[in-house]
């Protein structure tokens, strides 16, 4: 490829400048065809599982991941959080901003196969001749014929990374819908979290008055109204950063919507969401085209591989051809120039010529080499892109799966601890146990309700995240 200027007169040698821009078209049209560098194929040994480990049966087609978001989070109070997330959060809108501006590179890109045209403006010194100097106005079109292909490669890289973008906005709606339910559901368990750090304080300030009332009666002691008062006080500690949690992760959440810090209107009494009992995820053959990190990554190095053939291209002439490399004036006086009027010439000059690099002091061979890293980076990237998919997907159904077992024990543990409470109240009153029994009820029970809430939560938070493994969310 080559930028041309072409240069001729009026007459004879405008005729054989004419024959040789035809001489040269016709060999630019035999070697058109002609595209070095290596053409992008995925990579064909890529690890590909029958299954994720984890899968508690052996699974279809069909995935959940392929589902849109409103259907697998189908909380209205939810849903309405994600779409206002989606309309304002400034990541995706960056996002969009980016993949306009390559869609913009492509258009340019694309505008190099044409004809430039451009205005010149020139003064040459003339010794030996009235005048000390001559000007020029007029005007060049320069077409530069894509030989070897850098012109079709520039266009194939820019493509590729045009598709990227689009991947990477892809990605970031998947983030965004995961990140937004994921705080969303921590907001509603800290919600859980104070409501029963709060009831457990109204039951212990009970409890000390209890004792307190049996200590005036002469039947408890002061070590016991102590015992009573510092478990009291060590639940209120807790009260306090819990709600700190809770305006912090309210504060994260209106990030992720696009506003200030502020309250976060929610029903005060929020139906729990409940996990699906069965998750069909597919089989893992279907990351590859699903999940928009990998698809960006296949097209990053779909990018470099054709900037292989940028940097091979370069290395052979420059060819381009001028159909009128210089069409205008030419004077001796510019005031005779920008009047029009005499001894003011035209000129009309035509003729092909060839840019061909000669020595590069190694940069062409060096350009060729960093293409060529770049792109065993791409590459490596891509597979290690696809095996922290399978990673993330596996670790998803693990914990999707455990701490349902998890919850299940929770469950039972909490309303053991219940019962044990009421039991210990009941023989407590009937000076059957010391308080200390009491005591050691209230806090078992206190740990398995905030432990149970957590568990829910976390439950859920791996199923946001083995959807957004999957690759779901953005469709």
């Amino acid at each position: 490829m080559s930028r041309a200027g072409v240069v001729a007169g009026r007459g004879e040698p405008h005729r054989r400048a004419t024959t040789a821009v035809g001489v040269v078209v016709a060999m630019t049209l035999v070697a058109a065809g002609c595209t070095v560098g290596p053409d992008f194929e995925r990579p064909t040994d890529l690890p590909t599982p029958e299954q994720y480990r984890g899968v508690l049966q052996p699974q279809e087609a069909a995935s959940f991941a392929d589902l849109a978001w409103t259907s697998v989070f189908n909380d209205p109070d939810l849903r309405a959080v994600i779409e206002v997330a989606l309309r304002n959060n400034l990541d995706l809108r960056i996002a969009a901003a980016r993949v306009e501006e390559f869609r913009a590179r492509v258009r340019v890109s694309r505008s190099y196969y044409g004809p430039e045209i451009r205005a010149t403006g020139s003064t040459s010194p003339s010794p030996g001749t009235p005048e000390d100097s001559s000007y020029s106005l007029g005007l060049t079109l320069n077409w530069e014929i894509d030989l070897f292909g850098r012109l079709r490669r520039t266009n194939e890289a820019t493509r590729a990374q045009l598709l990227a973008n689009e991947d990477f906005q892809r990605g970031v709606v998947t983030s965004l819908v995961s990140d937004v339910a994921t705080t969303w559901f921590r907001l509603l368990e800290l919600d859980e979290e104070v409501a029963i750090i709060e009831r457990t304080i109204e039951s212990q300030q009970a409890s000390l008055d209890l004792v307190r009332s049996q200590k005036r009666n002469g039947v408890a002691s002061a070590t016991e109204e102590q015992q009573a008062l510092a478990q009291l006080a060590g639940t209120r500690s807790q009260l306090p950063l819990a709600q700190q949690r809770r305006v912090q992760t309210e504060n994260l959440l209106r990030f992720l919507l696009g506003g200030e810090p502020a309250v976060v209107v929610r029903p005060a009494m929020a139906t729990p969401f409940a996990v699906p009992a069965s998750i069909p995820v597919g089989v893992p053959a279907q990351l590859l085209a699903r999940r928009p990190d990998l698809r960006q990554l296949e097209n990053e190095l779909h990018a470099a591989t054709a900037n292989v053939g940028v940097a091979e291209a370069s290395r052979f002439p420059y060819l381009s051809i001028g159909l009128t490399s210089f069409f205008g004036l030419v004077s001796p006086e510019l005031g005779s120039l920008l009047d029009g009027d005499d001894p003011a010439s035209e000129l009309f000059s035509v003729g092909p010529f060839v840019d061909m690099p000669i020595f590069q002091s190694g940069g062409g061979t060096a350009s060729v080499d960093v293409a060529a890293a770049q792109l065993v980076q791409s590459e490596l990237a891509y597979r290690r892109g696809v095996l922290n998919a399978y990673r993330e997907t596996a670790d998803a159904l693990v914990s999707t799966d455990k701490v349902r077992a998890v919850i299940d024990e929770g469950v039972v543990q909490r309303d053991a601890a219940q019962k044990v409470l009421d039991l210990q109240y009941k023989r407590y009153r009937a000076g059957v146990v010391s308080y200390l029994d009491v005591l050691d009820a209230q806090r078992t029970l206190f740990t398995a309700e905030i432990d149970l809430a957590r568990n829910r939560l976390s439950h859920r938070e791996a199923y946001v995240e083995l959807y957004r493994a999957l690759g779901g969310g953005w469709k």
